[in-house]
């Protein structure tokens, strides 16, 4: 009898790959440790992937970077009975997550520049529409906080880390969202080496996130090959080593500011 099968859906191309880089990392080294878990088929985060994946008869779909396709692509795997794990994003039940929530980014931003002591809040951000949004909302967020748009305060940088160096300008604080689970991470660090930045980020890296969803479902399926759906999503649950709420989200996980360098507890100075 042919072992279960999970679809591993990661940003191949474009501005996520890190994400996807994160992903196929952690599943080579589940691969290696239970290589009877599972049989592993890897697709590139389409638009059009959720339906593919449907129609293919697997136990589970792991990955997804993209909140916005991830909410669209939910529906077609809860129609097919697929278990969804989904370690970078949150888009609510029945899909696990172990992502921050994302709606709460903006606000911990500007409740960073208020606690740093600044009266005004600038925003350069990346034209990918999610960070556009992101800094649609900081503004607005901003906007009630009573801070004032542009320079004389704290500069919010919305960008990928391996473009950090493109849109900080200026001399005073910035605040920036971070994740030191992704290999651009170093980029950043270099990039922000001489200035005074507060990395906006969460409480679980994203390789720790992948690491518990990926290490989880494996165990599961090495345990009990023939579960799926429900009973498959409860076995992940009481595995993941995080305690997920009824809505499969982390209690308790939300994002921190810290000072750049301390981000990150592989890199933290002595």
């Amino acid at each position: 009898m042919a072992g279960p099968r999970v679809a591993v859906v990661a940003p191949l191309t474009g501005p996520r790959t890190d994400w996807g880089a994160a992903l196929l990392g952690h599943l080579e080294r589940v691969r290696a440790a239970r290589p009877d878990a599972a049989e592993w088929h890897v697709y590139d985060e389409a638009p059009e992937v959720a339906r593919t994946v449907a129609a293919a008869g697997y136990a589970a779909v792991v990955g997804h970077a993209d909140a916005e396709g991830a909410r669209r692509a939910l529906p077609v795997y809860q129609a097919a009975g697929l278990t969804c794990l989904l370690p970078f994003v949150r888009v609510g039940a029945p899909a696990l997550s172990w992502a921050p929530d994302g709606d709460a980014l903006a606000r911990r931003i500007v409740e960073g520049a208020l606690a740093l002591g600044v009266d005004a809040l600038a925003v350069a951000q990346d034209e990918e529409p999610g960070w556009a949004a992101l800094g649609l909302a900081v503004g607005e967020e901003a906007g009630r906080a009573g801070l004032a748009p542009g320079p004389g305060g704290a500069l919010a940088v919305l960008a990928p880390q391996d473009r950090f160096a493109r849109f900080a300008q200026g001399a005073g604080p910035v605040l920036t969202p971070t994740d030191c689970g992704l290999v651009s991470f170093a980029q950043l660090r270099h990039a922000a080496s001489d200035r005074e930045v507060w990395a906006v980020h969460p409480q679980m890296c994203a390789a720790r996130r992948v690491r518990a969803a990926v290490t989880a479902l494996a165990q599961a399926l090495s345990e009990a090959p023939a579960l799926r759906g429900r009973a498959l999503m409860d076995a992940v649950r009481v595995r993941s080593g995080t305690l997920l709420s009824a809505e499969g989200a982390p209690l308790g996980d939300g994002w921190l500011i810290s000072r750049l360098p301390w981000a990150c507890r592989a890199g933290t100075p002595l």
